[in-house]
């Protein structure tokens, strides 16, 4: 349901915004010679790019133009990167605003900050024409059925925060369309060795769907300003330097903010790029950061809760009863600081704040800092209470137990090898914890605690981690969904207390444990977390602050990186507008939806990796024991075109039939792969299934056998739940030779199969298996490879201790019974 009257088009003219309004800027022509404008033919356009986003420094770029008559043999007009550079400034047309330069003077000091206008970089992410068919202009209530009881969450049009704000504007600004505006910052090194920072802030706007802003290739998120890095070392006093640190941060941010503080009281007509004019609202929504962030925007102290009035000492406590900070009782405080500064400290200390000097979010119109302060997987969950799980569970057991489990684990191609164990490792990163929680449960589902202590509450407190992480990174949820991540959080407070027991604690009171409690209502006020993940803007840091830096001399580099950014915008901006020009006589209708799947496309390649096996060789090196038999069933099936044969009839069929061929085609990978879009220039692997004999590589050396487990469709297998679904695993891909094959899917698979699944057991909530058995061997069969869903990664039944003669490579063959993993992925655990 669409919020009745917003997003008003006031009126329309198509012709006079996105790349028409740059081609007129251009003086470009439909055709002629000013068709690669301002460049002479294509050819220096694309040494141009190349240049500006590909090529080395300046320098080697003027010394190879310099080489005798190179620059006139390519019929350049440029013959060093100065004239180049006088190009793109000159003749390229603005699509972002050009930075600023500003002094601040603090304790005598001065310090330079670069920003550009706030409301000119909105207006030029809105009125992008590359994605003004996929804006929206008003907030929707999405429910799964008629009866509006269950309400889906996912864009952030679809969030209480946008329809509430609508709602209390509708009397004064009837029809307007609201622009919710995000930001995020964080400092970053900018160079491998030493301590050089930078202090990046980035933009962007709620109206974009997620699907589109978290692809650094579309480019929606904006560079703002670099805020000063100083930690103000000429000041003596600690206590003081922090209060100036932080009222340097608000102060540079208030600057890059105040065009908000006018329009959001009275609005401002913008226009889309296809050509729709709206009355717009651009308000403050969310702030993405990471906790020192969290707590330098809000005010409060490093130990305390930044949305939250929760006393540090009830942090770990989840039946405490708080309230979000008081919006109004701060301002009030705030306000009295040019009448009473002597008082000023300690009336901030009375409502839970540090004494800052007017707070960039205070006169920000219907905006509260508490509210937008938005949960962060990557440093919360990842980097902070993963990590801590991790610590106290290798504290907790044999460490030597633990990391001989992780040497034992069957490969898989979501799962990472830890060859030398989990224990020892320092200074990871959240990818290397990522890895982990994949692992983590399985490596001690049967583990026994020292001193004989019963391991079912760590057990369960470890799983409810996992859910509540798994479930915090839906890209779709409901209001079912937001209860299970709800209840999982309860599940480890109710069994946390094995932890204290075994001395690993003293208490639970840690600020980003208690960060949890907050991620329901953020996910319904502003919707998924996907929506406001700091993993967007770390990566962001290696475009426009790492390699803007290292562009430059390194001598006054902020006035330096402005500019390469400046012209790299421009090159980019005139390659979407020639590739505009190339497709525009052709219709696109633009799709996207959200997704829950990967939606992956199975794939193998072109040609098989063994054009001819010998059906005796499959059985060999393959391991296929019962191939033979297995084909033959196949044939008799498939050959058959009466009544349905009995399994008698079929057996009698399979002892008097001769293969009427020695060998097939075979093939090692099977993928599951994502097309290519703007940002990357081959599709991309989301999961793959190995299946190959032992060889040897290049240096001799011998490469063990692989042969993948896999999640199989039986025929009635739904997008969730085991229902319908086998595990078995994959011995050999292959295809029948051509005559043989009319009837057959182009591509089958010889499967080895374990149990069916049974309910998943109590306490660590997977479903054991067990291979399956009959006359003394494996039960296998051919199904064709369009019913394989997925890989599926399984968790060996160590019991005690680790046999010794087990590894990565044989497990499969040696151990008995498994647990399915369905951490390995997000996919599979929503699958599951």
């Amino acid at each position: 349901m669409k919020f009745p009257g917003a997003g008003e088009v006031l009126e329309t003219q198509p012709s006079s915004v996105g790349y028409q309004q740059y081609a007129s800027g251009l003086g470009a022509e439909e055709n002629g010679p000013s068709e690669w404008a301002p460049f002479s033919t294509q050819l220096e356009w694309e040494v141009a790019r190349w240049a500006k986003l590909r090529g080395p420094s300046s320098t080697a770029l003027s010394e190879l133009l310099q080489i005798n008559g190179l620059s006139r043999a390519l019929g350049l007009s440029f013959s060093n990167s100065e004239e180049l550079n006088k190009i793109i400034d000159k003749k390229l047309p603005n699509g972002l605003p050009q930075f600023v330069r500003e002094e601040v003077e603090i304790a005598g000091e001065k310090y330079e900050f670069y920003h550009r206008d706030i409301l000119e970089c909105i207006r030029a992410l809105y009125g992008d024409p590359e994605i003004a068919e996929f804006l929206v202009h008003a907030p929707e209530e999405h429910y799964t059925g008629p009866d509006k009881k269950c309400r889906i969450f996912s864009e952030m049009n679809s969030g209480k925060w946008w329809w509430t704000r609508q709602k209390e504007l509708k009397r004064k600004f009837p029809g307007v369309t609201i622009i919710p505006v995000i930001f995020s910052s964080d400092k970053t090194r900018v160079v491998l060795f030493g301590s050089k920072t930078a202090y990046p802030v980035y933009m962007t706007i709620g109206n974009i769907p997620k699907d589109i802003r978290r692809k650094p290739s579309r480019r929606t998120h904006v560079l703002v300003g670099y805020l000063p890095t100083t930690q103000l070392p000429h000041v003596s006093s600690t206590a003081s330097r922090r209060r100036m640190v932080a009222n340097l941060f608000h102060h540079c941010f208030s600057r890059i903010l105040e065009p908000l503080k006018h329009v959001g009281e009275t609005g401002v007509e913008m226009t889309s790029g296809n050509g729709a004019t709206r009355q717009t609202l651009p308000l403050f929504a969310c702030f993405v950061g990471d906790y020192p962030e969290q707590v330098l925007v809000s005010g409060c102290k490093t130990g305390e809760c930044p949305k939250c009035d929760i006393d540090r000492k009830e942090l770990g406590d989840i039946d405490t009863q708080s309230s979000y900070r008081d919006l109004q009782k701060v301002l009030d405080v705030l306000a009295t600081f040019d009448r009473d500064p002597a008082g000023y400290s300690a009336a901030c200390s009375k409502v839970g704040i540090k004494p800052i000097v007017h707070p960039f979010w205070e006169t920000l119109p219907y905006s509260d800092v508490y509210l937008s302060l938005t949960p962060d997987v990557l440093h919360q969950l990842y980097q902070g209470v993963m990590k801590h799980l991790v610590a106290w569970v290798t504290t907790a057991f044999n460490k030597r137990d633990l990391d001989a489990r992780c040497r034992c684990l069957p490969p898989n191609f979501n799962i990472r090898s830890f060859t030398k164990g989990i224990t020892s490792l320092s200074r990871l990163t959240g990818k290397e914890h990522a890895d982990m929680c994949r692992i983590l449960l399985g490596l001690i589902v049967d583990m026994d605690l020292p001193g004989g202590a019963s391991p079912v509450r760590l057990i369960r407190s470890t799983r409810a981690l996992l859910d509540f992480l798994y479930l915090a990174q839906y890209p779709v949820h409901t209001s079912e969904t937001l209860q299970l991540l709800r209840q999982s959080l309860r599940d480890f407070h109710a069994n946390k207390h094995i932890f204290v027991e075994l001395g690993i604690r003293e208490d639970f009171n840690l600020p980003k444990l208690h960060s949890l409690t907050h991620y329901v209502d953020s996910i319904e006020l502003f919707r998924t977390t996907d929506n406001y993940n700091t993993e967007y803007t770390e990566r962001l840091h290696i475009d426009l602050a790492k390699d803007a830096y290292r562009a430059t001399n390194h001598r006054d580099e902020y006035a330096q990186m402005t500019v390469w950014l400046e012209r790299k915008e421009k090159i980019l901006r005139h390659q979407s507008y020639l590739e505009w020009r190339l497709r525009k006589n052709t219709t696109i209708v633009p799709v996207l939806q959200p997704r829950m799947e990967f939606n992956g496309v199975l794939t193998l390649t072109k040609s098989p990796s063994k054009p001819a096996v010998d059906l005796d060789e499959i059985v060999t090196e393959y391991r296929a024991v019962f191939f033979h038999q297995a084909l033959r069933r196949y044939l008799v099936v498939l050959n058959h075109s009466g009544p349905q044969l009995t399994r008698n009839q079929v057996e009698r069929a399979i002892l008097f039939m001769k293969l009427p061929f020695t060998s097939v085609a075979v093939y090692h990978k099977l993928k599951f792969t994502k097309p290519a879009d703007s940002g990357r220039t081959k599709n991309l692997t989301l999961d793959a299934i190995y299946v190959r004999p032992e060889r040897q590589s290049k240096k001799g050396l011998t490469i063990p056998a692989r042969f993948d487990t896999a999640l199989v469709n039986m025929g009635s297998g739904g997008d969730t739940g085991v229902e319908g679904y086998r595990i078995g695993q994959i011995r050999v891909i292959f295809s029948l030779p051509g005559g043989e094959a009319q009837g057959s899917p182009e591509h089958l698979a010889y499967v080895e199969w374990f149990s069916d699944f049974t309910a998943p057991e109590n306490d660590h909530g997977m479903h054991k298996l067990k291979r399956s058995a009959q006359d003394g061997g494996s039960v296998a069969s051919i199904v064709p490879v369009s019913s394989i869903r997925r890989s599926a990664h399984l968790f060996p039944k160590f019991g005690q201790a680790v046999p010794e003669d087990w590894t990565s490579e044989n497990v499969l063959e040696k151990c008995s019974v498994f647990y399915l993993n369905q951490f390995s992925d997000r996919n599979m655990y929503f699958i599951l």
